[in-house]
C-alpha cells in the first residue's frame, strides 16, 4: 500500500514538474501561436512580452494568470508596457493609462429573514496612471510619497518589467516608490500650488460626480504616477464621453468651480466597454433578488 501511495505521489510530483517546466516555459510561445491558441489581440513590435499571456480571452491547454481590468491606454504606453494595441485610444487624454475593475466585497446574510441567503457586495475602482513628465499633477507638500504598497495593485503588472529593467532610452531611471501602508487619506494629496487648498477630483458630468481617491503613489514608477479612486459598478448605458477634472470648488458648495487643475477625458468606447462587464452582475444580483421575494412568499425563511 505504502509503495502503491510512494509510486503515485512520484507519478503527480513528475507530471507537476512537467507542467512547470514544460508548460509554464512554452505558456507565452501557445498563446502568441495562430489557431487554437492564438491571442485576440495585437501588440506593437518589439514591445515588452512578459505579460502578454494575461490577455488572452480563447480557451486553450494553457494556464495563464488573468487581467481583471479593462484597460484603455495612449498608443505610446500600448507600446511601452506590452498591452495589446486594441486597448489604445487617441481619445484618452490627460493620463496615460486607465485600468477599471470590478471585484468582491463583503457579505450581506440574512436577505428575506433566512440567514443562509448571503450576497456578496461588488467593489469598483478605477487605476489611473499619468506621465509625470507631460501630465504633471499639482501633488500637495508635506504628504506622503505614497499611500499603499505598490505590490498591492495588480495593474502595475505591467509596469514590472520596467520597474527592474535597464535605464530607458529617454533617460528614465526605473525606481519604486518610498512608502506607507496607513496614510491619512482625509486629507487630499493634490493642492492647489498657489493658494496651498486642497484639490478634488469629480466626475464633470455627474450632479454628485466626487471621485474619492483611495490610493496613490506619485513615483510608482520612473515615468508614470498613480491614482486609485473609487468607481461606480452600475449605471445606464454610456451615451457620451466623460470627463474627471482636478478641481478646486467654493467651501460648502461644491457646484461653484473656483479652478481647475487637470483633465482627463475617457474615451465613449471604454465607457461601453466597462458598462458591459455589469451587466452580468447586475442580471445576477436581479436573480437573487428575485429568488429571495419568491422565498417570502412562499413561507421559506430557512
Amino acid at each position: 500500500m505504502w509503495n502503491r501511495q510512494t509510486k503515485w505521489c512520484q507519478a503527480l510530483r513528475g507530471l507537476m514538474m512537467c507542467l512547470v517546466t514544460t508548460c509554464g516555459a512554452s505558456t507565452l510561445a501557445l498563446a502568441q501561436e495562430p489557431g487554437k491558441h492564438g491571442l485576440d489581440y495585437t501588440y506593437a513590435e518589439g514591445s515588452p512580452q512578459y505579460w502578454r499571456g494575461m490577455h488572452s480571452t480563447r480557451p486553450g491547454n494553457f494556464v495563464f494568470r488573468k487581467d481583471p481590468h479593462i484597460w484603455v491606454v495612449s498608443p505610446e504606453m500600448a507600446k511601452k508596457a506590452g498591452l495589446p494595441l486594441e486597448w489604445a485610444s487617441e481619445e484618452l487624454q490627460g493620463v496615460s493609462a486607465a485600468a477599471w475593475r470590478m471585484q468582491p466585497g463583503d457579505e450581506q446574510c440574512g436577505w428575506g429573514g433566512n440567514p443562509n441567503a448571503c450576497k456578496r457586495d461588488m467593489v469598483c475602482t478605477l487605476d489611473l496612471y499619468f506621465d509625470r513628465q507631460t501630465q504633471a499633477l499639482p501633488w500637495a507638500p508635506n504628504r506622503l510619497v505614497a499611500d499603499f504598497y505598490w505590490q498591492d495593485v495588480s495593474s502595475a503588472w505591467h509596469l514590472l518589467p520596467s520597474l527592474t529593467g535597464p535605464r530607458e532610452a529617454n533617460g528614465d531611471v526605473p525606481r519604486g516608490s518610498k512608502w506607507s501602508k496607513y496614510a491619512n487619506l482625509s486629507e487630499s494629496p493634490f493642492a492647489d500650488p498657489k493658494t496651498g487648498e486642497e484639490l478634488e477630483w469629480y466626475w464633470a458630468e455627474r450632479e454628485h460626480g466626487a471621485a474619492r481617491v483611495i490610493a496613490y503613489d506619485r513615483e510608482m514608477h520612473g515615468r508614470y504616477a498613480f491614482v486609485r479612486m473609487a468607481a461606480y459598478c452600475g449605471g445606464g448605458e454610456p451615451q457620451q464621453t466623460m470627463h474627471l477634472e482636478l478641481r478646486r470648488t467654493a467651501p460648502n458648495n461644491f457646484r461653484q468651480v473656483l479652478s481647475v487643475h487637470h483633465k482627463v477625458r475617457m474615451p465613449l468606447t471604454w465607457l461601453k466597454r466597462v458598462w458591459r462587464a455589469t451587466q452580468q452582475q447586475q442580471a445576477q444580483e436581479q436573480e437573487f433578488y428575485k429568488n429571495i421575494w419568491n422565498n417570502i412568499n412562499n413561507g421559506d425563511k430557512k
